[in-house]
C-alpha cells in the first residue's frame, strides 16, 4: 500500500511539473454570460473534453457595442457574432492577450480541465495568430511552422522553443471567466 501511494504522488508531482504556468506576458481579461449568451459555442467547448473553439472581440467603432465572435475547431460551424448586452459583461474590461483582433482559443482538455491559450504564437516576434491543423486539438503557426497540442499547449511538431501562452479559465455555470 505504502509503494502505491509513493508511486502515486511521483506521478502526480510529474504531472503538475509539467504543467505550463500562468503567462503574464500579456494582460488576459475575459467575461461571458451564459444567460445572455445560451446557445453559444463557446459554452459547448468549456463543458466537453476535447472540444475548443477560438474567441475575438472588438467594438463596433460607432456606438460603444461589443461584439464577441466565435470559432468552432470543426471548422465547418460559422463564426458565431454574440453583442456584448448585460450590465455584467459591460462593465467589464476585454483584453483577450496579445490582442483582442487575434483572440484566444479556449476549451476544455481531457486530464486537466479548462483553459484559455493566447493564439498568438509564443515563438515568433510579431503577432501571428495560429489557425487549426484539421486535427481538431492542435493548432499551427503559419510563420514558424510549429505545431501546438491544445491538450497540454506543447509543441508537439517544429522546432524547439515556448508552450502556448496558457490562462485561468472558469466557467461556474454562469459565467465564463479568462485571466491572468
Amino acid at each position: 500500500m505504502r509503494r502505491l501511494l509513493i508511486l502515486l504522488l511521483g506521478v502526480w508531482l510529474t504531472a503538475c511539473e509539467a504543467e505550463a504556468p500562468v503567462s503574464r506576458k500579456y494582460v488576459c481579461r475575459f467575461v461571458f454570460s451564459y444567460r445572455d449568451h445560451a446557445t453559444s459555442l463557446l459554452f459547448a467547448a468549456a463543458q466537453n473534453p476535447g472540444t475548443y473553439v477560438y474567441v475575438t472581440t472588438k467594438g463596433d467603432g460607432k456606438t460603444s457595442v461589443r461584439h464577441v465572435y466565435v470559432n468552432s475547431n470543426d471548422e465547418k460551424t460559422p463564426q458565431e457574432d454574440n453583442i456584448i448586452s448585460s450590465d455584467l459583461e459591460n462593465y467589464s474590461s476585454y483584453v483577450l492577450g496579445a490582442s483582442n483582433s487575434i483572440g484566444l482559443f479556449i476549451g476544455t482538455t481531457n486530464f486537466n480541465g479548462l483553459w484559455a491559450y493566447d493564439r498568438a504564437c509564443p515563438n515568433c516576434s510579431s503577432l501571428q495568430a495560429m489557425n487549426w491543423t484539421g486535427n481538431r486539438q492542435q493548432v499551427i503557426c503559419s510563420r514558424c511552422q510549429r505545431t501546438y497540442e491544445l491538450e497540454t499547449g506543447a509543441i508537439s511538431k517544429g522546432d524547439q522553443g515556448s508552450s502556448l501562452m496558457r490562462y485561468y479559465c472558469s466557467f461556474d455555470g454562469s459565467i465564463l471567466r479568462a485571466w491572468n
